[in-house]
């Protein structure tokens, strides 16, 4: 065991930069009288999406469940009432490991009572635009995307065409990426 296995992986100034946007993620929704709330980590119960596979844990010797997201505390507390509220707290998934990847991580969700999702979509911009040091986000339609993008329209041009399209998008985009820090290709 060599002295440097204790050590963060995090250097001393991403812990700060996180710390930073933290805390500007909780001023914008306090600015916005969104209610900030812990919902339970574990549960008797897993996910019940199928794509998603939760980690288990023993609590007083019977199985238990850490909480893959946020989802299910947050929709119960609006059911009984609460209004609009968000988590920003730490979720587990079970073969989630790789490069970008960990089984435990920090995740964001919120809910508004009554706002519909074009409502929504403009207050996440405004979230990415505040916390990222953006300009004003665009907000589009899949199929909008697909035709400035792809030139395709993918609700009629067929599936393999789409793909293909977006594939060589995505590695021009990569590419570009890479050589001048920027996402235009």
């Amino acid at each position: 065991m060599t002295d440097s296995l204790w050590q963060p992986t995090a250097s001393l100034e991403a812990l700060r930069r996180r710390a930073e946007l933290l805390t500007d993620i909780r001023r914008f929704f306090a600015e916005r009288k969104v209610l900030e709330v812990e919902v339970p980590l574990l549960s008797r119960r897993a996910t019940s999406d199928p794509h998603i596979e939760s980690i288990t844990a023993l609590c007083n010797g019977d199985p238990a469940y850490l909480a893959t997201s946020p989802e299910f505390g947050l929709k119960r507390l609006l059911a009984a009432g609460l209004g609009d509220c968000y988590s920003l707290g730490k979720a587990f998934r079970e073969g989630e490991a790789g490069g970008r990847h960990n089984p435990e991580f920090t995740m964001l969700e919120w809910y508004r009572r009554g706002w519909d999702d074009r409502r929504l979509m403009v207050e996440v911009g405004e979230l990415l635009s505040r916390v990222l040091g953006i300009g004003q986000v665009q907000s589009m339609s899949y199929r909008e995307l697909f035709l400035r993008e792809l030139q395709l329209d993918p609700h009629s041009a067929p599936r393999r065409r789409c793909v293909t399209a977006q594939r060589a998008r995505w590695s021009c985009l990569l590419r570009h990426r890479a050589a001048t820090n920027a996402w235009t290709c």
